[in-house]
């Protein structure tokens, strides 16, 4: 027995499981988890060295390339790259895709254990191995004060100090951390105290007492450790020796011993001219703001990163709900303190959900509207009600497989809509087809689904063998990007097979009806009936038909007649048919379309980078960020606007702080560097908020009262959906320590080629400029005769200027450290060096007796990869322009072939950034491509056990390619990686059609021939049928099925039409190429198809079908 025949039989059964199934998938959709972007994960770990003061060359000699070479001998590691800078190292360690993640973790170890093999120049230069580069904030809070007493802003005297900032902050962080679904919850922006001991030159050179002593005296006073344990016979004692510090006063008062005439005195601290003052590090390594649209604030950040398989609304909500009860219910937080969200993915994953899910009702109800105006309600019903069903149970399933609630797997739900619907559309309408040739309803959709399982099984197969071949080819980050899709489409249509064969068999039963002789069933046919007997009457004639058992109606109406001449023309002339189609898809694979692996994403965020040159100060970074905040701040008003188009605003100098974003990555520590991240109030300014942003910073605007922006680049940066990659990059590389003259001239030529692309803007290159450098030459000499080592040099001057650590000063569990410096006046002069003295085995002895000085430049940023220097040269691209197309053009272009050609011998130039992953991307898909095509030759082939109608059905992919590349070159949208995947879901649909038509057409084909052979008139020359009767099948069958071919396509398209038009850049391309690609492609396969299979079996003389060897008697 039959499964159609067994759902029929067992319907109680089949009905309680579908129900329960569907109970189970709206239980999912309620806990499973939701994010913005699957779990991928970073491979990536970054190992971070300070050493204050050394220049950047010295620091990549000694620290970035000895680091770099105990790891790059790691198997799983792919590649490194670092940046050196002076008095800081950092290296980016990159694993290969193959490693799986639950041995990431044994990596990092093993780079930690080579890391500490690594001998360092200095004692205290200790490399740092951070291996949560990769975490992603969900959630960014800023903890920050606000104005009270309706005061527009805070007064100084009113203002808390950064310390007390901090202290609320972890008050908040504390009650974070203990959420489910939080994993960890990462504070920036902190300002970090510190006690200064500052004395001036002069007076230092007249005081017995050196560093070392002043270390070893606040070393042994502040003392930070256990003072042992006694027992006695009344209990046990801990002993606590209380010589931490209590004040800044007690550093004032620590003694230093003096040798006088008089003999030996004590002498405090104050009393030998040194000034101890406690506040915040100078210089700072961050600052932090945060703004709106009345006034900018110093904030400290905190960062939550959730656990995996959490909810991402569900920790959000928590966490917001959390910090509202701190401020209202519990009050441990001050009223004019506030803690405001900068950056909430929650948002825009309840917003994609919701989308999604308006899109199924939509979906829904176009196919009730399409399907009623068609063929009636009863059918529409049966079809509509597939769609929430099969999604219901898809989500119940899938979630086994550990997918979650991400754009992935939304978008192949979103694919999957065109494709589930296809099934239920072929078994309803044989079903109703049965029903207008005579049978009963039951027996009808038995018959249809029957009748149909083999061919649309093998369709399901060959749709799921486009997809299941990416959990093969993709590897890495790639694989675990995509994941859920392959599981998702490919679970929906076997479902969708299944309930096919099953639920709608019962379903066409119940409720599926044929229309009375004198009815068409629906508004739509009853139109064509009455325009189809006025054309009759007009040209005096009728068309009389004979019913036959697989529906071919008595009366056809005016589009069967207008597809029956056509598709004559295109048998009798199938030759000339092929060359047609073959002219079309060439003339239309020559269309431009522009390639870009991720669109720009259109939420409600936008960064601001801004670079300073290399020799800037953290405090001249910051002057530069203050002007942009305003900028930011008087375009959100301008115009006539009702509401402020900015939110919020979070600056961060000196660094990138916390990853907000996937497709995010923080700039490490910088002083010349800000980054200002802006939260606007609505998705649909964002854009054009981010353009004025750019073009004012750049020209100014008089009307507004902004200035342009000089000596600084402000690069407006809309966010990337998937991995982070920059639009155009080119690599100049050369072997290891290669001549940085050499690349900076290539590097600055590629810039000249770059510039002169009309689509760029924002030209520049990763090395920047050289710093400021002032070199002490030593004279060996007379510092041997005055007891003075180089090493003794270095640590006295870095001493005065940088500050020499002396010891730490705790409050609990907050330490503070203590240095020993110069005062500033001394330190912010050149001239000051002259006049220093350095410390030796005979006492203080005057700089300028020993060295001499020479002012000058150096390298300020160092970048390697792959332990060779190598320099980026990078580009902006203008709105609506790809950096893909442009690499392109530059790399085929005679300048560049030129430079190249001109570079030495170990030196070469390579593209990165979009361009490099799109390429190594697209590889990856061209293999899944290839192992999908061989998967879906090997259904055919034991579908069919030949090759001959397989060639015929492959002979349509190409239409899918190229009905999906006149989609995007008419939407003007890219070729990325959710269009490829609107393409594979074409092949899937194109491909069941071309199945079906064939195995009706050869149902026609032998009924027919055995109709000839019991009259005994079975001597045409195809299995017994003549040419033209042979032909006649083929368009019978394109009669056939024109119906549920352009239910497909209406129902699929009508779906697609809101994500076209309001899905945002991430669906817009899909939905483009989907649409147009279906009208293409459905119009052409039933032209196409009955060609080919006419020149296979008239021309080759393959036989159509094999028939059954005649009965005796």
């Amino acid at each position: 027995m039959s499964l159609p025949a067994l759902a029929a039989k067992y319907q109680p059964i089949v009905i309680s499981l579908v129900l329960l199934a569907m109970a189970t998938g709206a239980v999912t959709y309620v806990t499973i988890p939701r994010r913005e972007d699957p779990e991928f994960t970073i491979r990536v770990c970054v190992v971070s060295t300070s050493w204050p003061g050394a220049p950047a060359e010295t620091v990549e000699e000694l620290v970035t390339d000895k680091i770099e070479q105990k790891l790059i001998s790691i198997e799983e590691v792919h590649l490194t790259r670092s940046t050196t800078v002076t008095g800081q190292s950092t290296v980016f360690v990159e694993l290969e895709d193959n490693v799986p993640p639950s041995d990431i973790q044994k990596v990092w170890d093993k780079v930690r254990a080579r890391v500490d093999l690594v001998p360092m120049p200095a004692s205290d230069v200790r490399p740092v191995v951070n291996d949560e580069f990769g975490d992603t904030a969900v959630l960014l809070l800023a903890i920050h004060q606000t104005p009270t007493h309706g005061r527009p802003e805070i007064r100084p005297q009113d203002a808390y100090s950064a310390r007390q900032l901090e202290i609320y902050a972890e008050d908040v962080q504390d009650a974070l951390r203990l959420l489910p679904g939080v994993a960890k919850v990462d504070m920036f922006g902190q300002r970090q105290e510190a006690i200064y001991i500052e004395t001036d030159l002069a007076n230092w050179s007249q005081i017995a007492l050196t560093t070392a002593q002043l270390e070893s005296l606040a070393r042994e006073r502040n003392i930070i450790e256990a003072g042992g344990q006694l027992d006695t016979v009344t209990g046990h004692y801990s002993v606590n020796t209380g010589g931490e510090f209590n004040a800044v006063d007690e550093i004032q008062q620590i003694a230093s011993t003096v040798h006088t005439d008089g003999g030996d005195n004590s002498v405090p601290l104050a009393e030998l001219g040194l000034t101890v003052t406690r506040g915040l590090e100078d210089p700072a390594n961050y600052l932090c703001r945060y703004g709106d649209v009345t006034h900018s604030t110093p904030a400290v950040m905190l960062g939550l990163t959730m656990k995996s398989g959490s909810n991402i609304i569900e920790v959000c909500n928590a966490a917001n709900a959390r910090v509202k009860e701190m401020m209202d219910v519990e009050r441990r937080l001050p009223p004019d303190i506030a803690v405001t969200a900068v950056s909430d993915q929650s948002e825009s994953v309840a917003k994609k959900i919701r989308d999604v899910m308006i899109n199924v009702i939509e979906a829904v109800l176009i196919v009730v509207i399409v399907v009623y105006l068609v063929v009636g309600f009863r059918t529409a019903f049966v079809m509509a009600a597939n769609i929430p069903i099969v999604v219901l149970i898809t989500l119940g399933i899938v979630a086994l497989f550990g997918v979650q609630l991400e754009q992935i797997s939304l978008a192949a739900m979103i694919i999957s809509l065109g494709l589930l619907v296809d099934n239920a559309v072929q078994v309803c309408d044989q079903a109703r087809t049965n029903q207008i040739a005579g049978m009963a309803p039951f027996p009808a959709a038995i018959d249809g689904a029957n009748t149909l399982a083999i061919p649309m099984l093998v369709g399901t197969l060959t749709t799921m063998a486009a997809f299941l071949p990416m959990l093969i080819s993709l590897e890495g980050g790639g694989k675990e990007y995509v994941y859920s899709l392959p599981v998702t489409v490919s679970t929906t249509l076997a479902l969708s097979w299944l309930l096919a064969m099953s639920l709608c068999v019962i379903l066409a039963g119940v409720f599926i009806r044929a229309p009375q002789p004198d009815e068409s069933g629906s508004p739509v046919l009853a139109g064509f009936a009455v325009l189809s007997r006025w054309s009759s009457r007009w040209r005096k004639r009728t068309a009389d038909g004979s019913e036959s058992r697989t529906g071919h109606r008595s009366t056809e109406n005016l589009a069967f007649r207008t597809y029956g001449v056509i598709g004559h023309i295109a048998v009798a002339a199938k030759w000339t048919t092929a060359l047609c189609v073959l002219i079309l898809m060439v003339g239309i694979m020559t269309l431009p379309v522009s390639s870009e692996f991720f669109p720009e994403a259109d939420g409600t965020q936008f960064a601001v980078k801004i670079l300073l040159p290399e020799t800037a100060t953290i405090d001249q970074t910051d002057q530069v960020a203050l002007k942009v905040e305003a900028a930011i701040r008087k375009l959100a008003t301008e115009g006539d606007v009702t509401v402020p188009r900015l939110r919020s605003m979070r600056t961060m100098v000196g660094g990138g702080g916390a990853r907000w974003h996937l497709g995010w990555e923080p700039e490490p520590k910088t002083r010349s560097y800000a980054e200002i991240l802006v939260r606007t109030t609505d998705s649909s300014v964002t854009k054009e908020y981010a353009e004025r942003v750019r073009e004012v910073c750049q020209r100014g605007d008089p009307s507004l009262d902004i200035d342009p922006i000089v000596g600084a680049r402000i690069v407006p940066v809309q966010l990337a959906l998937g991995p982070p990659a920059d639009p155009l990059v080119f690599r100049i590389s050369g072997n290891g320590f290669a001549d940085p003259v050499v690349l900076r001239t290539a590097a600055d030529r590629l810039k000249e080629i770059v510039d002169q692309q009309p689509e760029t803007w924002d030209v520049s290159d990763s090395w920047g400029v050289d710093g400021l450098q002032v070199r002490v030459a030593v004279d060996q000499d007379r510092a041997v005769l005055a007891g003075v080592t180089n090493s003794q040099v270095a640590q006295t001057l870095h001493s005065y200027y940088s500050g020499l650590q002396l010891t730490t000063f705790r409050e609990g569990d907050h330490q503070v450290p203590v240095y020993f410096r110069l005062q500033a006046s001394q330190r912010q002069s050149i001239s000051g060096l002259q006049e220093a003295f350095v410390e030796g085995d005979n006492g203080k002895i005057p700089l300028a007796s020993l060295a001499r000085l020479h002012p000058g430049f150096e390298l300020a940023r160092v970048e390697r990869r792959n332990m060779n220097r190598t320099i980026e040269v990078s580009s902006r691209m203008e709105p609506g322009v790809t950096g893909n197309d442009v690499v392109a053009r530059v790399l085929k272009s005679d300048p560049m072939r030129d430079l190249e050609a001109g570079l030495p011998i170990g030196y070469w130039i390579e593209p990165g950034g979009s361009y490099e992953e799109s390429a190594e991307a697209g590889g990856q898909m061209m293999t899944s491509f290839g192992i999908s095509f061989l998967l879906i030759v090997l259904c055919l082939i034991f579908q069919y056990n030949g090759w001959s109608k397989p060639l015929v059905i492959l002979s349509t992919l190409p239409l899918a390619l190229v009905g999906a590349w006149l989609g995007l070159f008419l939407s003007d949208k890219s070729l990325g990686f959710m269009p490829q995947l609107g393409i594979l879901a074409l092949f899937g649909i194109v491909l069941n059609t071309a199945i079906i038509f064939i195995e009706f057409a050869d149902i026609l084909i032998t009924q027919r021939a055995l109709a000839k052979r019991a009259t005994g008139s079975a001597e045409g020359p195809i299995v017994g049928l003549s040419v033209a009767e042979f032909r006649g099948c083929l368009v019978d069958a394109g009669k056939q099925r024109m119906l549920p071919i352009f239910l497909t396509t209406a129902t699929t398209v009508g779906g697609l039409i809101p994500l076209a038009l309001s899905g945002g850049p991430l669906w817009e391309g899909l939905a483009y190429c989907m649409i147009v690609g279906l009208i293409l492609t459905t119009t052409l396969t039933l032209v196409i198809v009955p060609a080919f299979y006419a020149i296979l079996v008239e021309t080759f003389g393959v036989q159509p079908v094999k028939l059954p060897e005649p009965q005796e008697g």
